[in-house]
């Protein structure tokens, strides 16, 4: 089941053949189960509001979360019995593996880093009960598929992946590594999109298209053409914006 070359590979920073890596496995709860055993989760990161609904995902899988560490704060974590900072948490003392939450791809992609260079182990991803996805999907670990959502039959989703409430992915969907879907946002058959891309709240993206790396489609906008890697569109059809990363935190590595 391989991708595209032209449309560069599952995970691939440069594209083209040089750029395929292996896929990810192709997900199933069972295989979520058997890693955590009787033990837990950790919450590695805790500031973005997001992380309340990673919490309601775990408690749906019947799992539990053995710590929640504050990197910075303000924590936002519901259950605070298990809260450590950064300091107080000792990585030795837990065998259990870790997620991150954040929408913004940067910051994800940081605290995923960051686990892992304190020796943690990046969790299988995390996908709600109540998502419908296709038996032949593959998912990366440290990915998030939130409720509600609908993924269509040979996806695949890279590392570190967000696709938020309600989101639909048709069939054939390709998104790389740190890629953050927002809200009730519709992606048509055919669709790949680009490393560290975000795809805003409630945006339509037509089949047969290509985000870039790094692009921004603004929330509600329908995207009728292919997006170049970096670019930010908006609008009903998404035409390309002015991007000014001083005035959001969405490419900062310190963002929600």
């Amino acid at each position: 089941m391989g991708i595209r070359p032209e449309l560069g590979g599952w995970g691939s920073e440069g594209g083209g053949q040089a750029g395929l890596r292996k896929e990810p496995p192709v997900y199933h709860v069972d295989r979520l189960h058997a890693l955590l055993g009787s033990a837990g989760m950790i919450l590695f990161g805790v500031r973005s509001p997001l992380v309340v609904e990673y919490e309601e995902t775990i408690h749906r899988l019947g799992l539990t979360i053995s710590a929640a560490v504050s990197i910075a704060e303000p924590a936002r974590v519901q259950d605070r019995s298990k809260l450590l900072t950064l300091d107080e948490f000792d990585p030795a003392a837990f065998s259990d593996p870790f997620v991150s939450a954040a929408f913004a791809p940067a910051r994800r992609r940081t605290l995923i880093e960051l686990g892992e260079a304190r020796g943690m182990t990046l969790a299988p991803a995390l996908i709600d009960p109540t998502a419908v996805t296709a038996r032949s999907l593959r998912v990366g670990d440290g990915s998030l598929i939130n409720a509600g959502c609908v993924v269509g039959a040979m996806s695949i989703l890279g590392r570190g992946v967000l696709v938020n409430r309600a989101a639909s992915l048709g069939h054939h969907t390709v998104l790389d590594d740190y890629v953050s879907i927002g809200p009730g946002a519709t992606l048509a058959g055919n669709t790949h999109v680009g490393t560290g891309a975000m795809i805003g709240a409630g945006a339509t993206v037509l089949p047969n298209l290509r985000v870039g790396a790094g692009a921004v489609i603004a929330g509600g906008s329908v995207v009728r053409r292919h997006v170049p890697d970096g670019a930010l569109v908006a609008g009903n059809p998404a035409v390309r914006k002015r991007k000014a990363p001083m005035r959001s935190t969405l490419d900062d590595p310190d963002g929600e």
